[in-house]
């Protein structure tokens, strides 16, 4: 080690050398020293993230500063895109929604709104897919300073109930297919909660088609259309726009309900301006003439924030659809010449399931389909691994399409995207890419101490694009929003993951992802990892046995995978005792697939998949010991 006196001398020659620097270099060294310790640039590698900030290497903080706006949502919109009107906000079903006509539409909902007596802080409870509507709420809600409260239809009636009394919502505007879906439940709902009225939205209410159907009428009187809604505020003076307040709410939105009921996430008109300086600043290109897929729905961030309002707030156009459903996704893409497609593995296999159908490679052969408008497809919501990808990509290339797959990180709690891959980047695999402009990851052990590049902990993130707090859920809050000395403003996860050097944020699982056998705690995901290895495994999922305390494995083979699958098995179960050197690990309960059943959220339905108990085979477990003979453990 270097003793005082050895660093001492090292520091006179420094000062020296300093002393003959020109007054030119004096100055440049000075702006060099400023600059690091505002984090505008990147120093020497300390091997920690929070210092380091690496990502400084591929995008300028600078213009997102620059993007930043102290105003209401609607303010922005309207102030972005003023010499934007003639240009298309909306398609849907073909119809095209002019920002001009866009703008009426929502200022349409303001008066009816005000004519019900909405105004700034009221709540209104809304369960809308993607439709114009839905985004015609957003922009009156801000307008008045009010908040919509996005439901999503299947969530548990208790929160539903909750949330709606939570600020005394008066009012529930809900699309027509949900309301008969779930009638049962939204009568209950309105039997024990403060609504006074609900309004139904035709599903094509602002299609081509919407404009030639009759409207259905209601024998409820409480019960009323929303185009008699819209009349009804016709004659009522417009008030004036609320003024911008920091931290002002705008919307609850919920999680996605893939580790327990769903919860909301408050959002601020904050949360929803940084987000669109976040994305651009980032790289993405959400130009006037983009056109982004909002197939997500709007009661979750991503849907409402990353496929909503974003684009519209730079003059990009939504494609809409309400149909949550992967073929149609996949269909639709190709269809509208979309320029964006942002939604989780299961959404995108749609092209796999589609790319061999012959009606598919008509439709391509007659140009009704045209995949090479499709630049920009981001991945996310669910674990992807480089297979996923490679797969993808394969697909894109098969079907003339020039992107390639971006792997995301987020949480609604967190603006939705925390982190995306950069295009021309070498990206190491398992990664979710670099940080966005405004948001800081890393990760923590149990004393709350950040970690090295490597080592694995909770991931924690600070973002400007984040809640303000769950919405009725204050015993969450003391989960998820954690001030310690070391991490003011970082808010846990409950995400495992790492930091690499490069500043790629590295997820791995849910920290609640884990199975106790024989009183080892096992991370389910290191053992899905090491089958993964394997190159005739496309995918997979470990968990406990739903009858008993053994591990399980549930695998989708490639395709065309021919092998004798009992061989295999067991090749997978010395694979895996051979990475982790203790016999807990390998599972004894496999159970072959062709698919992944896929949730409401499209995320991985893993309530449905750790339920199941059939199809499964019991396999022994065994080990290649060093003189070759087979052995049962």
């Amino acid at each position: 080690m270097q003793d005082k006196k050895e660093t001492r001398n090292q520091l006179l020659e420094y000062r020296k050398y300093l002393e003959t620097l020109s007054e030119e270099d004096k100055i440049k060294r000075n702006e060099y020293l400023i600059k690091l310790a505002k984090g505008e640039i990147m120093g020497p590698l300390t091997g920690y993230s929070s210092i380091d900030q690496t990502r400084l290497m591929y995008y300028d903080m600078e213009k997102y500063y620059n993007l930043l706006v102290k105003k209401t949502v609607t303010e922005a919109f309207l102030e972005q895109n003023k010499n934007n009107m003639d240009s298309v906000a909306l398609e849907y079903f073909f119809s095209k929604i002019k920002f001009k006509d866009f703008t009426n539409e929502f200022l349409k909902l303001v008066k009816a709104f005000s004519n019900f007596n909405i105004s700034k802080g009221d709540y209104v409870s809304i369960c809308l897919a993607g439709i114009p509507e839905a985004m015609f709420s957003i922009y009156a809600l801000g307008y008045l300073g009010a908040v919509g409260i996005y439901l999503a239809p299947y969530l548990n009636k208790d929160t539903m109930i909750a949330d709606i009394n939570k600020n005394n919502s008066k009012i529930l505007i809900v699309m027509d297919l949900f309301y008969e879906q779930f009638k049962t439940t939204f009568e209950y709902v309105k039997e024990h909660t403060s609504l006074e009225k609900i309004v139904i939205v035709p599903t094509l209410n602002s299609s081509i088609l919407g404009k030639l159907t009759k409207e259905k009428s209601y024998d409820d009187p409480s019960i009323i259309s929303y185009n008699k809604f819209i009349n009804n505020g016709k004659d009522t003076a417009l008030p004036p726009m609320v003024n911008y307040e920091e931290n002002m709410p705008i919307a609850i939105v919920y999680s996605s309900g893939t580790t327990g009921d769903l919860k909301g996430v408050m959002l601020s008109h904050d949360s929803v301006n940084n987000s669109a300086a976040s994305y651009l600043a980032f790289g993405f290109d959400l130009s006037a003439g983009q056109k982004v897929y909002q197939a997500i729905p709007v009661w979750a961030s991503t849907g409402l924030v990353a496929v909503g309002t974003t684009p519209l707030f730079y003059g990009a156009t939504l494609h809409q659809n309400p149909k949550f459903d992967p073929l149609v996704y996949s269909k639709n893409l190709g269809l509208y010449r979309d320029n964006w497609g942002i939604g989780t593995t299961e959404l995108f296999n749609g092209l796999v399931d589609l790319k061999d159908n012959k009606k598919f490679k008509l439709m391509q052969k007659l140009h009704i389909l045209d995949y090479s408008n499709l630049r920009n497809t981001i991945i996310g919501g669910t674990f992807s691994t480089p297979k996923d990808r490679a797969r993808l990509d394969k697909v894109f290339e098969e079907i003339g399409c020039p992107a390639k797959i971006c792997a995301s990180y987020g949480t609604c709690e967190n603006g939705s995207i925390v982190s995306a891959e950069l295009k021309n980047v070498n990206h190491p695999n398992y990664s979710v890419g670099i940080p966005i402009p405004g948001t800081s990851v890393l990760a923590i052990d149990e004393n709350y101490q950040e970690l090295p590049y490597y080592e694995r902990g909770e991931l924690v993130v600070k973002t400007t694009c984040g809640m303000l707090k769950y919405y009725n859920r204050p015993d969450l809050d003391k989960i998820f929003i954690k001030d310690h000395d070391n991490l003011i403003g970082y808010k846990h996860t409950g995400d495992i993951g790492y930091i690499v050097p490069t500043g790629d944020v590295i997820y791995e699982g849910r920290a609640n992802d884990i199975s106790v056998i024989d009183g080892t705690t096992i991370y389910n995901f290191d053992v899905k990892k090491a089958i993964l290895s394997d190159d005739d495994v496309f995918d997979c999922e470990v968990f406990m046995h739903p009858t008993c305390n053994k591990l399980s494995a549930q695998i989708i083979f490639e395709e065309g995978f021919s092998g004798n699958l009992e061989e295999k098995i067991k090749s997978i179960q010395k694979l895996i005792y051979s990475k982790f050197q203790n016999y807990i690990y390998v599972p004894e309960y496999f159970k072959v697939r062709k698919s992944f059943p896929m949730a409401s959220s499209t995320k991985r339905d893993f309530k449905s998949l750790k339920s199941e108990t059939d199809g499964y085979t019991y396999f022994d477990k065994y080990i290649t010991l060093e003189d070759k003979s087979r052995k049962r453990i």
